[in-house]
């Protein structure tokens, strides 16, 4: 797929509904990996809650007053992805946060050309460092390599773990 008339602008209260499906679709394949990672069981009481909660997160960030701003990605017309920025104005630190592509629009580069705005707003509002977190499971593999494309190197890994009682 070409990026050809892809448009960013900042989301509206009427794209909330767009954007939970293409969260809801984008982020379907990386639950479906916890699950098959940690087991039913284990799933159901460690994780599914967190997962089953990032619909109201999303909606959360979209809020006017969240002290985040989040953009829409379009392409020939048609949201095909988000992201959500933090601006930490103390810190200086910019922070990536929750943020898809339509699974439809995978790998065709739009998630670098989303990250690559978003680097760029964050230098524009005088951002000395950009941050994101991501998983290091198979499922986020997309995510990770999107996101170096982008410039992001310097990485912390982390590992959650956990046992039944």
């Amino acid at each position: 797929m070409t990026q050809a008339h892809l448009v960013i602008r900042l989301a509206t209260a009427a794209d909330a509904p767009r954007l939970e499906t293409i969260r809801a679709d984008a982020f379907a394949p990386v639950f479906g990996s916890f699950r098959s990672i940690l087991g039913d069981e284990l799933y159901e009481l460690a994780q599914a809650r967190e997962d089953e909660a990032q619909g109201a997160l999303l909606a959360s960030i979209l809020a006017p007053e969240s002290g985040w701003e989040v953009y829409t990605l379009e392409q020939a017309g048609s949201i095909v992805g988000f992201v959500s920025l933090q601006l930490n104005q103390d810190t200086k630190v910019g922070e990536i946060g929750l943020n898809a592509v339509h699974p439809d629009n995978a790998g065709s580069g739009l998630g670098t050309a989303m990250y690559g705005f978003a680097v760029a707003r964050m230098q524009e509002a005088g951002m000395r460092v950009a941050t994101v977190a991501t998983g290091g499971d198979p499922s986020h593999a997309p995510a990770r390599r999107a996101y170096q494309k982008a410039g992001f190197t310097a990485e912390i890994p982390s590992v959650w773990m956990c046992r039944m009682l």
